[in-house]
C-alpha cells in the first residue's frame, strides 16, 4: 500500500477544492460590493448618522454602510474594486492559486492611490460631501448653507440661489 501517495492526492484534492471555494467567495463579495455601490443613495443612513429611515440600498443597512465607507474614502475609484474582486475570484477559480489574491490586492492599493490622486488633482472642482443627503460643498466656488438652503457663489459675480 502506498499511503503517502494517497495522502498527497487527498491533500492536493482538498487544497484545490478550497481554492475553488475561495475564488467563488471572492467573486460573490465583488458582486455584492458592486450591487451596493450602484444602489448607493446619500439619503440612506450611514455610520455617522444612523436614523430610522427607509433604506434604498438593495443590500440593506450593510450595503448602505459599505458603499458610504467606500465612496467617502476613495470616491469614484470604488467602482473598480468590485471588478477587481470578481476577476480575481475567477482567476483563482481557474488557476487554483491563493497568492493571486495577495498580488491583486497590491495592485488594487496602487491604483487606488494613483486614481484618487488623479481625481483630486484634475477634478477638484467636483467635490461633494454628503451628510444624509445634504451637500455641504459643491465646488471651490459654490457653498450650501445647510440652515437656509441657499447656494452662495464666492466668485466675482457673488449671487445667491435658493434651493
Amino acid at each position: 500500500m502506498n499511503i503517502r501517495k494517497t495522502a498527497n492526492l487527498l491533500l492536493n484534492f482538498a487544497i484545490k477544492r478550497l481554492a475553488e471555494i475561495f475564488g467563488i467567495l471572492i467573486s460573490l463579495a465583488g458582486g455584492l460590493l458592486f450591487l451596493s455601490l450602484i444602489t448607493y443613495s446619500p439619503n440612506d443612513p450611514n455610520f455617522i448618522f444612523p436614523e430610522n429611515t427607509k433604506i434604498q440600498n438593495l443590500i440593506g443597512f450593510q450595503g448602505s454602510f459599505v458603499s458610504d465607507l467606500f465612496f467617502q474614502s476613495v470616491g469614484l475609484i470604488a467602482y473598480l474594486i468590485p471588478f477587481t474582486l470578481i476577476i480575481t475570484g475567477i482567476n483563482i477559480l481557474k488557476s487554483k492559486d491563493f497568492f493571486l489574491f495577495i498580488e491583486n490586492n497590491f495592485f488594487t492599493i496602487l491604483y487606488l492611490i494613483f486614481g484618487t490622486l488623479f481625481f483630486a488633482h484634475y477634478y477638484s472642482d467636483t467635490y461633494a460631501f454628503f451628510i444624509n443627503g445634504n451637500v455641504k460643498r459643491l465646488s471651490n466656488e459654490h457653498f450650501i448653507d445647510s440652515n437656509s438652503q441657499n447656494v452662495t457663489c464666492s466668485s466675482k459675480e457673488s449671487s445667491v440661489f435658493s434651493l
